[in-house]
């Protein structure tokens, strides 16, 4: 094996799973959204072809003011094509920058990251707190340990 053939191999071994692959294709729908000059997004709607799973064919277009609206305005227009319950939608911007758009989902994984450890930190301290009082300790004194506002100690044993 080259070294470039093991690099393309180990680089595949890291990458998620496709969460897609499952979806039968012939039931699948892609809005892709562009911005549009002076304003809003230009949504591409996209059906896959079974046969030929790396193309896409344009079956529509829609558009809408801000990306908040992207998904409901794509499966509106895929409701339009087809009432059939098993169809399988999903959108997406499209902002001609790949490394920046993966940046973006870089920061949204950041996010959920910091979410999490927040939620885990604000249960430690109530177990702490809680602990902290059952030992004689007063409200003073586990705010200065705990790093917390009084007011905050307080609550948290209510």
């Amino acid at each position: 094996m080259t070294e470039t053939s093991a690099q393309a191999s180990s680089q595949a071994d890291r990458l998620p799973k496709n969460p897609f692959e499952d979806w039968p294709l012939d039931k699948s729908y892609v809005g892709k959204a562009t911005p549009r000059e002076g304003g809003g997004w230009e949504i591409r709607i996209l059906a896959y072809d079974p046969d030929a799973k790396d193309q896409a064919r344009l079956v529509g277009m829609t558009e809408c003011a801000t990306l908040e609206q992207l998904e409901v305005k794509t499966w509106e227009f895929v409701r339009a094509l087809t009432d059939d319950k098993d169809v399988h939608v999903i959108s997406a911007p499209d902002i001609g920058d790949d490394e920046l758009m993966t940046r973006v989902i870089g920061a949204w994984a950041a996010m959920r990251d910091a979410k999490n450890a927040e939620a885990e930190a604000a249960k430690r301290i109530r177990e702490v707190v809680k602990e902290l009082r059952d030992r004689g300790l007063s409200i003073t004194d586990i705010a200065f340990l705990t790093h917390v506002s009084r007011g905050r100690v307080s609550q948290l044993l209510i």
